[in-house]
This record gives structure tokens, sequence and C-alpha cells, in this order.
């Protein structure tokens, strides 16, 4: 008997996509800013990031970046989990955007990873809205 297999709903690993990014930008921010972050931390951390020092600045942000991005797709994940339905639209449209303008301002980079992130969360929840205007 062959299976049908069921489509993936790709809007359910939304947070784990936002994890994966931060990841890798917290990978990519400390392979390419490690001597700048070994210098904050040989200094001692305290006020070693200052207006004069624009690149140590530079890879203590990139940085905190990708952390951020992490702590915002594990509270996407556990939104998904618990209510069961895609995350807000709003997130999706200013993924998209931070995500187009990025590879405007930086073709070169990791900023269209937020695009295809950005249309699983929109397409997900133009298909629920769909959904429920047919059931009613």
């Amino acid at each position: 008997m062959i299976m049908a297999m069921q489509k993936v709903k790709w809007w359910k690993y939304s947070g784990i996509f936002l994890i994966a990014t931060g990841i890798l930008h917290s990978v990519v921010g400390i392979a390419m800013g490690k001597d700048y972050l070994l210098g904050i931390i040989k200094d001692g951390f305290f006020n070693t990031v200052q207006d004069d020092n624009f690149s140590r600045g530079l890879a203590f942000w990139f940085l905190v970046c990708g952390i951020f991005f992490i702590i915002l797709g594990q509270v996407l994940h556990y939104y998904i989990k618990k209510e069961q339905q895609p995350a807000p639209n709003i997130l999706g449209y200013w993924l998209l955007v931070i995500g187009v303008m990025g590879c405007i301002i930086i073709p070169v980079s990791g900023f269209w990873l937020f695009i295809p992130q950005a249309l699983i969360i929109i397409i997900a929840n133009n298909k629920v809205k769909r959904i429920a205007e047919y059931e009613n």
C-alpha cells in the first residue's frame, strides 16, 4: 500500500528557521570579528567598546543581533506550538521589509534568509484566512 505524503506545514518551523538564522549570524560574527571580540575580552569587558573603536562596536552588535534572532526564534517557536497557528502576519511583513531593504543595501549578505521566512508566514496566514472565510 502506498501512503500519501502529507504536505509539510513550513510555518510550523518559522521559529526554528529564525533560530538557525541567529546561530548562523552569530557564527559568522564570531568568525569575522574574532580579533575585536577577543580584544573586548582581553581588556576586561567594561567600557571596552568606545566611540573611537568602530570595529569593536560592529563586532559586538553583529553578535548581539544574532543572539536576538535566536531569542525571537525561541519565542516564535513557543507561540506556534502553543497556538497551533502561523506567526502573526505583521512579523512576516517586517521580516520581508528588512530582508528586501537589506538585500538592496548589501546584496552579498545573509539578508536574503529573511525573505523565504517572511513569505512562509505571510502565505500561511493568507491560507488560514481563506479557509476561515470558506467555512463561514
